[in-house]
């Protein structure tokens, strides 16, 4: 397979604005230190457990998130995110995740 020199020019731009782009995202995406976050169950019989394990570590349930089976929540990340990930959810920005500006 030939890489035509054009594209051998451009490429570390092109890669330079992919990396910008995805580091943004990840920014916008990143849940808050302490604040509403969205909880999102991506593995395996996560939904069944998913409010339980907020709960229990110290997260205050608001409502039901705009994805089928995530929550809206109120807590500190630090305490959430290592128990969802062990279920098999992830905890993203309530702002990116259309659930209107946190409180």
């Amino acid at each position: 397979m030939r890489i035509s020199a054009r594209f051998r020019r451009h490429a570390p731009l092109l890669i330079q604005c992919a990396l910008v782009v995805v580091g943004l995202l990840a920014l916008y995406v990143t849940p808050p230190a302490s604040g509403q976050m969205l909880l999102l169950p991506v593995g395996p019989g996560s939904r069944a457990v998913l409010a339980s394990t907020a709960v229990a570590h110290g997260a205050r349930l608001v409502a039901a998130g705009p994805v089928a089976g995530s929550l809206l929540v109120d807590g500190r990340r630090d305490e959430l995110m290592r128990p969802l990930i062990g279920v098999g959810a992830i905890a993203i920005s309530a702002r990116a995740a259309g659930c209107g500006e946190p409180a």
